[in-house]
């Protein structure tokens, strides 16, 4: 028994530690440009990586120990076929999971949290993505491989396992020590309590501290964090304090309704009955612009736009999830960690953008590329203000490239034909289209040219953008439009910190015949476009949202989410926090990847009491539906 069971954790943890050196392969950037990293380092993380691989080792074969504990006693075959079928079923599960989070971290910067659970809605688009994208059969053919080797090692090391003829109580006594040793695993220690996830805290590095920890055990503890804040409870401070502090940066005295943070916005000048047309840019970073230092000329339409525009350099999305991006720019609230904004029963109401629109007798619609259903668009849309979402059913059959729908080139000459028709009808329009070209798998024509497809795609993506414009430029209704561009979020790149500022600090501006360009290095985020635009359409309103108009107003910081972590960002300072915990204070402007947290104490007790006392009085307003007042 005992050779067996060690056999057992040693394939596990060999299995576990080739994803672990995997991952450390596709991000060993993050290492090799740490001079605090050490050679050592790297041998501590898989070493305690491995005992968190015991402990989910553990986990799954402790009941099927059990199960030859009896076979042992008995001689009865069924219960060796039970336990192997449990072990071969709980642990290639395990390993497949592992596999998957390779990619996900890759993608996200994070490991495989209960939020990917909730691509399962949309199954077709999930499995087609995942069979569409070449970069994930380096995942599962590996991953079918290794469980198919596995299975057939344990089916030898099955079939040689007889029970031993022992006397009875040296088998009570071999049976209790391995036991005992299993629970031990289990725990990871006897001394202390038992693992935690941040006891895999143990460097600088963000990416050395996320390797020790198994995906397995992460997924397991966020299904327990999922249930225990099923209500999405936060008791950060008192919910009139909360809202006090919210109010007090706002500048309001006297809510206008039942909406704590409610107040009339009023204009002097006439309302300016212009169009509006927002294009979300899919994972349009900051970082791939020229403006901000790339130098692979993948986005020169938007580089020339950007000085042209009211142009925003320090904007930063709502979240990660193109989800988060259509929330924060049309609705102007933030994303609450791993909360999805678009779901839920029943879905929320709100008085956003499109909105005030219609009640300003405006046309609403919004352009989809792909299927209605993910991420529940089409209903939420609909509920929410939109008088007509176009999807894929809209569109012919040879349009659709891929998993993702259609391509931004055909999308936009879509939008332009029902524009034209909307105008043709004497009413304005608020229309929003959301893209795709930058999110893989791409479609990529032969035309656009570039030395990988990524670089390609955004070039794709800035071409598309700007043949749009051009066409647009030629309309009737041109000189009455205001032009809103911005990214629904950001893509990770060169990490320094627990999350990649470049996933969420992203490009935005207004663009409209006659504008004054000016480049505003305000904090913002996408809440504040909604009030903004208000502004420059002089449109009187009652404001229920979190945001402000970023041509009248500055605010200290900006939130911004990371499923599940919540950033606050000013011109010098990164906090960053969970639920239960701040995780670090940086000096980001700089690149400092020192922990300031417990030095600067009067600095992160400011910005934790700003970020969670936002958040709190978002719950709040949420909870007792106030974002919807009467």
């Amino acid at each position: 028994m005992f050779k067996l069971v060690l056999k057992i954790y040693g394939i596990a943890i060999l299995i576990f530690g080739f994803f672990r050196a995997w991952l450390l392969w596709w991000h060993r950037h993050e290492v090799l440009n740490d001079p605090l990293t050490s050679g050592k380092d790297i041998v501590v993380t898989f070493v305690w990586g491995a005992r968190y691989d015991i402990l989910v080792t553990g986990f799954i074969i402790i009941l099927p120990f059990l199960l030859l504990v009896v076979y042992d006693f008995t001689h009865k075959k069924i219960f060796k076929t039970l336990a192997f079928w449990w072990i071969i079923i709980g642990l290639s599960l395990a390993f497949m999971l592992t596999a998957a989070n390779v990619v996900y971290y890759h993608k996200f910067y994070q490991h495989i949290t209960t939020k990917a659970l909730e691509w399962l809605h949309e199954p077709a688009i999930v499995f087609g993505m995942i069979f569409q994208e070449p970069r994930y059969w380096f995942m599962i053919i590996p991953a079918g491989l290794i469980v198919f080797g596995f299975y057939r090692l344990l089916k030898n090391i099955f079939a040689s396992y007889h029970p031993a003829s022992l006397p009875v109580k040296k088998k009570l006594l071999r049976n209790f020590i391995i036991l005992f040793l299993i629970f031990a695993g289990i725990r990871g220690r006897l001394t202390h309590a038992p693992f935690r996830l941040q006891d895999a805290n143990r460097f600088n590095n963000n990416l050395l501290n996320e390797l020790i920890l198994n995906p397995v055990f992460v997924f397991e503890k966020s299904i327990e964090l999922h249930f225990k804040n099923k209500s999405l409870k936060l008791d950060y401070m008192p919910v009139y304090r909360a809202i006090s502090i919210v109010q007090k940066n706002l500048e309001i005295t006297k809510p206008v309704n039942k909406n704590p943070i409610s107040r009339i916005v009023r204009y002097d000048s006439i309302a300016v009955r212009k169009n509006v047309v927002i294009i979300l840019m899919e994972s349009l970073a900051a970082w791939k612009m020229a403006y901000f230092g790339n130098r692979e000329n993948r986005t020169p339409f938007l580089d020339s736009l950007f000085t042209r525009s009211i142009a925003f350099t320090n904007m930063y999305s709502n979240g990660i999830h193109t989800s988060a991006g259509i929330y924060g720019v049309h609705f102007s609230y933030p994303e609450i960690f791993d909360k999805h904004p678009l779901r839920g029963a029943p879905v929320k109401i709100y008085k956003g953008l499109p909105q005030v629109f219609k009640a300003n007798h405006y046309y609403t619609a919004f352009f989809i590329p792909h299927n209605k259903a993910f991420d529940n668009l089409g209903f939420f849309l609909y509920q929410n203000g939109f008088d007509r979402v176009y999807y894929e059913k809209d569109y012919p059959k040879d349009s659709i490239r891929n998993i993702w729908g259609v391509d931004d080139h055909f999308l936009f000459n879509f939008a332009l034909q029902k524009l034209d028709t909307i105008s043709a009808s004497g009413k304005p329009f608020l229309a929003s289209i959301l893209t795709i070209a930058d999110h893989s798998p791409f479609y990529l024509p032969d035309f656009i040219k570039g030395p990988t497809e990524r670089i390609r795609a955004t070039r794709f993506a800035d071409w598309a953008i700007a043949d749009f414009m051009h066409k647009a430029s030629r309309k009737p209704w041109f000189k009455n439009t205001i032009f809103v561009l911005v990214a629904d979020h950001g893509e990770g790149h060169k990490r320094k910190y627990p999350v990649p500022l470049t996933y969420n600090h992203i490009p935005a501006m207004i663009y409209y015949q006659g504008v004054k360009p000016q480049i505003i290095d305000k904090m913002a985020g996408q809440i504040d476009l909604f009030p903004t635009l208000m502004h420059i359409l002089n449109i009187s309103y009652v404001n229920n949202t979190f945001g402000i108009d970023l041509l009248d107003s500055e605010r200290a910081y900006i939130y911004f989410n990371h499923d599940n972590i919540e950033g606050l960002i000013d011109r010098t300072h990164l906090l960053l926090i969970d639920r239960q915990k701040t995780i670090g204070l940086y000096h980001y402007r700089e690149g400092d990847l020192t922990n300031y947290k417990d030095t600067e104490t009067a600095k992160r007790r400011e910005m934790e009491t700003y970020l969670k006392a936002h958040l709190q009085t978002a719950k709040y307003i949420l909870d007792n539906d106030l974002q919807n007042p009467d």
